[in-house]
């Protein structure tokens, strides 16, 4: 149910995983590495859980096939999370890199189609601002924008800011594209990765409701969209592993005009996204947020 922004990454490595990990039962933690055991499967998606840290993961050799992130998927798959752009989010990420640097040097992540950078140029142009997507895009005033996979560009030098929104939960790798981030990040320096939380009463209800027969919104939120869902200790552990200290755990929600709702009207649209807004909103409340947003020291 949670679309994205934006991918930067390689799936070189999922072939040569998926013989080893052919009909297992158990898999490594794609976090911590400790022993998981498969809690769920649907169509072709089967879901590991951690003993350890509680992460939930799906085991790649179980898909039939990856998701794709051509044009089609920011024009037309998640068009209105392209455009309903969190700013609140965007603002509160601002004035934390203009607290610590100024006139920072800013790389994003899966950049997509530049929302985050847009508004950073346009609120502080002193920023140097830097976004590497593998989808399509291209620079702008104020922002050089490369094509390519973050995870094997060469870079020129480190940042003072690393900023990922929406892209650790498709890392068929979180633990290789966390090792990156913290590379490229200037001793000192600030990295900031935003995800989903698996904690939230979004995920819960959609447990409650498969439970006793109600299986969309579930299947939904673990589709193959999602290959990782970080908890609000998995993701943690994860930064901390790759030398990264938290500084900030934020918990929010998103604009509910930006999910995107299947329904057959737009009356039900109409509802649905209501109740999603409800949801949303709940989960504030009792710190059950249905996103997160960690703040590293490298």
């Amino acid at each position: 149910m949670t679309p994205t922004t934006n991918r930067a990454y390689t799936v070189d490595t999922v072939a040569g995983r998926r013989s080893l990990q052919a009909a297992a039962s158990i898999l490594a933690c794609t976090v911590c590495s400790s022993p998981s055991r498969c809690e769920a499967g649907f169509g072709d998606v089967r879901l590991f859980r951690c003993a350890s840290c509680r992460h939930c993961f799906t085991d790649l050799s179980s898909l039939a096939e990856l998701e794709q992130y051509g044009p089609e998927y920011f024009d037309e798959s998640h068009k209105n999370w392209f455009e309903h752009p969190d700013a609140k989010l965007f603002d509160r990420i601002r004035r934390i890199i203009i607290d610590e640097y100024p006139n920072a040097s800013v790389l994003d992540v899966g950049s997509g189609n530049g929302n985050l950078l847009r508004y950073l140029r346009d609120k502080e142009p002193g920023l140097t601002l830097t976004g590497i997507d593998i989808g399509p895009g291209r620079s702008a005033d104020g922002i050089e924008y490369i094509s390519g996979d973050f995870l094997n560009w060469e870079f020129d030098s480190q940042f003072d800011v690393v900023i990922s929104l929406q892209v650790i939960e498709h890392m068929p790798d979180p633990q290789l594209f966390a090792r990156r981030i913290s590379e490229l990040c200037h001793p000192g320096g600030l990295v900031i990765v935003n995800t989903i939380n698996e904690q939230s009463v979004l995920y819960d209800l959609a447990r409650w409701a498969r439970a006793v027969g109600f299986e969309q919104a579930y299947e939904r939120l673990y589709s193959r969209h999602h290959l990782n869902h970080f908890n609000l200790s998995s993701l943690p552990a994860l930064m901390q592993a790759k030398g990264l200290t938290k500084l900030q755990h934020l918990r929010h929600r998103a604009p509910a005009a930006a999910m995107d709702i299947p329904a057959s009207s737009k009356l039900a649209e109409s509802v649905l996204r209501a109740a999603v807004w409800g949801l949303f909103v709940a989960g504030d409340l009792i710190g059950r947020s249905t996103y997160q947003t960690i703040v590293c020291r490298k």
